[in-house]
């Protein structure tokens, strides 16, 4: 028997909970031993309906207990990479939801540590269980479409779109594994187009000249996961909730009979069954591996680096793959027709339209940037910095939050606030506390330890006014 555990009981945790409980009926060999999850509430519902089952509100003290073989992890994307780690190091074969990491090569990481433990790493891409998909991935294998010309994937509903996180990782990962589970391929190019932080296309290019498109939404009402094959011979259209297949042929549509199923419960016994088979090295092909959620990754990487240079991505080159490796970007909303370079670190942030984040910049937590900016390198933007719109930030400014920083110990925020026009010199630093006023502008090299005007010219350690300038940002020459 295998004993499994659920970590994260939310919104999707909540219906593996009870995909276990019902594969338990049908399988002997699965059994729910325990749930771990921070609601302390949601744990005691559990444990009263089922007196047997572990339940812990720390993941760690739940991983240590010898009655648990495997874990189901259901927790936030950011969390994925830490928890899984800590399983897997306590010797525990593990099922993760998409995404898998968010960087590629956290992902990689844990294949290895699976590798080396002789674990069961296995990802949630729970669309390769269903039956309608199946059918559609048999009538290609067949021949029966003829010679795929293009597929279209729509991924789409009508919601808010749920905070911190991006579109691109947490509706992506699926469609991209369809496309590599129908045609047994991944993309030789792609390119990532948005408008908006709830709506993104993606397109791709296979070999044999096949192509994909992609849509992403948050903003379409209806739920949909659909995904259309067309042939030189036939079009196929696939429902993937309702598991309808419907075959098109001289215009005129058939449906194909199709034995639905549960794909979440196909997805858990699959699961224990890679364990007790010890995956591949009894013949046991594992369906949903940690190879394909890593490659997944670090398509959903790519497409991040489309969106952002706003150009096509060749696959086939490292130089292109090997740059978006050097930054690390989480969980930003970005305007459109902005473009963000490589080799940076932007973490939280908000980044409005038309605005330029060159290479070798870091941007934490909570900044806001406006429209219409540019930053140049090497520049630091801490929490606490609010920059409004038609700024321009020189190369090697830092900015400050702490009056009085220390490694360790209390600290106080003092934000800055860069008004709408106002330009930074390269190399400045700006104190904690700090407001540049609107259209003014600091010379190079200077030290702000003070409020600046609007419409000032200032220079200097500390800096002091030296000017003013008119509406156009022309100086005037009035001492002061």
């Amino acid at each position: 028997m295998i004993r499994i555990g659920v970590i994260g009981a939310g919104y999707w945790g909540k219906k593996i909970i009870e995909g276990y409980l019902e594969a338990s009926k049908k399988d002997p060999n699965i059994k729910l031993a325990g749930i771990s999850d921070i609601q302390s509430d949601v744990l005691k519902t559990y444990k009263e309906k089922i007196p047997t089952l572990i339940v812990d509100t720390d993941y760690k003290n739940f991983l240590a207990s010898p009655e648990i073989d495997a874990v189901h992890i259901c927790t936030s994307n950011e969390t994925h990479y830490k928890i899984c780690k800590y399983a897997l190091e306590k010797n525990k074969h593990v099922l993760l939801e998409k995404p898998m990491t968010l960087k590629h090569e956290d992902a990689y990481k844990l294949i290895s540590i699976a590798e080396n433990k002789n674990l069961i790493l296995s990802v949630g891409h729970i669309f390769r269980f269903n039956n309608a998909l199946l059918e559609v991935k048999k009538k290609i294998k067949e021949g029966y479409l003829g010679e795929i010309k293009h597929i279209r994937l729509q991924w789409s509903v009508l919601m808010k779109p749920p905070q911190g996180r991006d579109i691109i990782e947490d509706l992506g990962p699926h469609p991209f594994d369809i496309l590599n589970y129908l045609l047994d391929d991944w993309p030789k190019s792609l390119a990532c187009f948005t408008k908006s932080s709830d709506i993104a296309y993606i397109y791709s290019i296979f070999d044999d000249d096949i192509t994909a498109h992609i849509e992403l939404s948050w903003s379409t009402p209806g739920k949909m996961r659909r995904v259309s094959v067309i042939g030189s011979e036939k079009t196929c259209d696939c429902d993937c909730l309702s598991q309808k297949v419907t075959l098109y042929e001289n215009y005129e549509p058939h449906e194909v009979e199709i034995m639905a199923n549960d794909t979440i419960e196909s997805e858990l016994i699959h699961f224990a069954h890679s364990i007790i088979n010890n995956g591949l090295k009894n013949g046991f092909e594992i369906l949903n591996s940690g190879e394909l959620g890593a490659r997944t990754v670090e398509l959903l990487e790519l497409c991040k680096h489309s969106q952002s240079k706003q150009e096509w991505v060749n696959l086939e080159d490292d130089d292109a793959i090997r740059q978006t490796r050097y930054s690390v970007i989480t969980d930003i909303r970005i305007g459109s027709d902005s473009r963000i370079y490589d080799q940076v670190n932007l973490y939280k942030c908000n980044i409005g339209k038309s605005t330029k984040i060159d290479s070798f910049v870091y941007i934490e937590e909570g900044v806001e940037i406006g429209n219409n900016c540019k930053v140049r390198p090497f520049t630091f933007i801490p929490t606490g910095v609010k920059i409004e719109d038609n700024v321009f930030i020189g190369p090697n400014v830092t900015f400050t939050n702490d009056k009085y920083p220390r490694a360790k110990g209390e600290w106080k925020l003092l934000p800055i606030t860069i008004k709408k026009g106002a330009s930074i010199g390269a190399n400045s630093v700006i104190l904690p506390g700090v407001t540049i006023g609107e259209k003014a502008m600091v010379g190079a090299g200077s030290v702000v330890t003070k409020d600046v005007p609007d419409y000032s010219i200032v220079a200097g350690n500390p800096a002091r006014i030296l000017k003013f300038v008119d509406e156009e940002a022309i100086p005037i020459d009035v001492r002061v």
